[in-house]
């Protein structure tokens, strides 16, 4: 395992001048306890829209996938070092049932498999329904196929389409299980002096379920692991029978005077995301809707509000709209159920009439500045009223909404154009 130093010491280095003097900010800063050096000055401000009337919440997605490969114990170093305030992992289930920290269902695009003769037999194809969606996937090595003994010999790598990431630390780390995330935010925590958010997503929860004891078993092995690192309280009683065999570690006590982050669960599965939200009534609940066309409608908002707390769409619902959003993803809807629901919201009005149901909106993902933004207006200017021209004005158009999480790459660029803003509207 990479030492704490020479971790410190990578992450300077891939995060160039501005993001080495914020890392040293924070590591010599640690009597800061919930503000990094940025949102220090911007919490005592007021002006911004959101429903917290603070500045929005910066996610690390998949870590700091924009300089380390994703999901990395390096990425969720570089990302506390950068200040994210909450560190993404996303759950995945293998064949023995070990919760481990992966993107897709499948490991031959951002790891070393396809290099390891042994697990060739592994390799197949597989179709699954997901949010009632088709989701076929061939020539692949799926996680829930495999073995935790047979994942931990695998290495993570960028993924090759994005030549532009540093591709120097490939093959350095191994995939890590739920725990070992959870572990390491805990020591960070301790490390540099101030918390961090969890906020897991469980990903195809159906998929992972199938063949199980019983169909909230992915669910529940979740619920368990983080109540057991301190996150979660079970508020209404699980199949603990059906995980006996769960062995987890004996928790290191936190030094007096620190303090645990938030925690948060993310489901793209609705059925899923009330599960949790009623089971652990302590972490709210990220609804994400990208293929749901009535949670676009007032009536789809009254509904999550019922056990979501933050609704999370794709970010061009709010520059497109849901109509040409949904349309470019092949996602069909029933006019009249739409209708009966109040119509699709417009988009510079969806942050408001969420904010007047106490939901909060988190879009995702904006991309470090080397990467493509994705908005289908970059093609055909007409999809769009407004449509970001660069990172800045990406940026500031969300601000202005009020959106009050922002799922981002790049944690320090995203930083210090939240500062200039303030600094610009007087927040």
């Amino acid at each position: 395992m990479l030492s704490t130093r020479l971790l410190y010491i990578i992450a300077v280095v891939v995060a160039g001048t501005v993001g080495s003097l914020l890392v040293m900010q924070l590591w010599g800063a640690r009597s800061l306890v919930w503000t990094t050096p940025a949102t220090a000055s911007l919490q005592t401000k007021s002006g911004w829209n959101t429903l917290s009337g603070r500045p929005p919440v910066l996610v690390g997605h998949r870590g700091e996938k924009a300089f380390m490969p994703e999901h990395s114990r390096a990425s969720y170093w570089q990302a506390a070092l950068e200040g994210a305030d909450y560190i993404e992992p996303d759950l995945a289930l293998t064949r023995d049932g070990h919760l481990v920290v992966n993107h897709n269902e499948w490991l031959g695009e951002n790891t070393n498999v396809a290099d390891i003769p042994s697990l060739s037999h592994l390799r197949t194809n597989k179709t699954w329904l997901d949010n009632g969606r088709s989701i076929s996937v061939t020539n692949e090595w799926f996680i829930k196929d495999m073995t935790l003994a047979q994942i931990k010999q695998l290495r993570i790598r960028q993924d090759p389409e994005f030549a532009w990431r540093p591709q120097h630390f490939n093959d350095m780390f191994s995939v890590l299980t739920f725990e070992e995330y959870l572990q390491l935010v805990r020591n960070l925590t301790i490390d540099v002096g101030r918390p961090f958010g969890v906020i897991p997503e469980l990903k195809s929860p159906k998929f992972y379920n199938d063949g199980r004891s019983y169909p909230r078993y992915f669910e529940d092995r979740a619920i368990l692991t983080l109540s057991h690192y301190e996150w979660a309280n079970v508020s209404v009683e699980v199949n603990r029978s059906a995980h006996a065999d769960l062995k987890l570690q004996p928790l290191r006590a936190l030094p007096g005077g620190v303090t645990l982050g938030p925690a948060a669960w993310q489901s793209f599965d609705l059925d899923t995301a009330e599960y949790l939200s009623a089971h652990t009534s302590n972490v709210p609940v990220v609804a994400l809707v990208e293929t749901l066309p009535w949670a676009f409608t007032p009536g789809g908002l009254d509904k999550l509000s019922k056990f979501a707390a933050i609704v999370s769409p794709w970010k061009d619902f709010f520059v497109a709209g849901a109509e040409n959003v949904l349309r470019s993803i092949n996602v069909t809807w029933d006019s009249e159920e739409i209708e009966s629901l109040g119509g699709f919201i417009p988009p510079y009005k969806f942050a408001a009439e969420a904010h007047s149901r106490n939901l909060s909106i988190s879009p995702y993902t904006f991309y470090d500045s080397h990467q493509p933004m994705a908005y289908l207006c970059q093609k055909d200017a007409s999809l769009g009223a407004f449509c970001p021209t660069d990172k800045q004005a990406e940026f500031f158009y969300f601000f202005s909404l009020g959106v009050d999480y922002m799922f981002v790459e790049n944690i320090v660029e995203a930083r210090l154009l939240q500062e200039k803003y303030a600094n610009r509207v007087g927040a």
